[in-house]
Parts: C-alpha cells; structure tokens; sequence
C-alpha cells in the first residue's frame, strides 16, 4: 500500500477479540499491542483518545505517528489532521459511521476495523503448537500427579 492509513485507535481496539481483551484489563497494554503490531509500518497515524497528561500529545513511535487527543475526542483529532495533510491515497480505518462520513467527504476511502488488527498478525504472534504428549510423557504426568490408568 503506498498511501497513508489513519487509524482510529480505540475502534480498532474494540472490534478485535484480542486487543479487546487486553482493553478489558488494560488499555494501555491493548493500544502498546496495537502499535507493536503496526510497528515499523511508514505513512500509518493511530489516533487515540485521552493519553497521558489528558494533553493533546503527538510523537514518532516504532515508525508510527502517534497522536493521543488528551481532553479531546481522537476523531476531532484525525478529522483535522486530514484537512490540514490530505495525504494522497489515504484509507481511514474506523467503523464509526459518523467519523467515516465526514472522512469521505474529505476524500478519504474508509476501511472496516473489523479484522483489521488480525491482518497484522503472522506466525510468530500464535502460539505454538504442540505436539500431542507421547505416551511416555502422559505415563510419567500420571505417575506424578498418582493417577491411575482409567480415572
């Protein structure tokens, strides 16, 4: 892709069961997972509300532009840097109706973040598989924990 994508941080969050999940516990560690899945990645902003401070704060991060909306709403954020930018080939990243209307409007293509994260994802970020245990390994976990063939 050589356009842009502008991310909308906290729908993204929300519409995948593991970064969800996280956010459930804690929302920090869903928006770091987030990034590390994005890192590296040129020409790609993720927005997020709040942040640190509760100050509009943005930064460079793993080859991210970050940009946290403090007291603000992130789409507030997103919409004005896409009229001030209007990056070329520009894919906002959102479910949120409303934000993608008004990004639209602005020319932007939006894409679903449903799945969006899971497309980052790669092989080594699942866990690994396993072998079924060999009979040996079962007779000896039996005998450890004193189970008896058949219970």
């Amino acid at each position: 892709m050589n356009g842009w994508l502008a991310i909308d941080g906290s729908n993204v969050v929300h519409q995948d069961a593991e970064l969800r999940r996280l956010a459930n516990l804690d929302p920090e560690r869903a928006r770091a997972e987030l990034e590390r899945l994005l890192g590296g990645r040129r020409n790609t902003a993720v927005f997020w509300d709040g942040g640190p401070g509760g100050e509009p704060r943005t930064f460079q991060r793993k080859g991210l532009r970050v940009d946290y909306s403090g007291s603000g709403e992130a789409d507030e954020r997103l919409v004005t840097w896409l009229k001030q930018h209007r990056p070329p080939g520009l894919v906002v990243i959102s479910d949120d109706a409303t934000l993608a209307r008004r990004c639209r409007t602005l020319g932007a293509r939006v894409a679903t973040a449903r799945g969006f994260a899971a497309g980052f994802r790669t092989q080594r970020d699942a866990p690994p598989e396993r072998p079924p245990p060999s009979p040996a390994e079962v007779e000896f976990w039996m005998r450890e924990f004193k189970v008896r063939p058949g219970e």
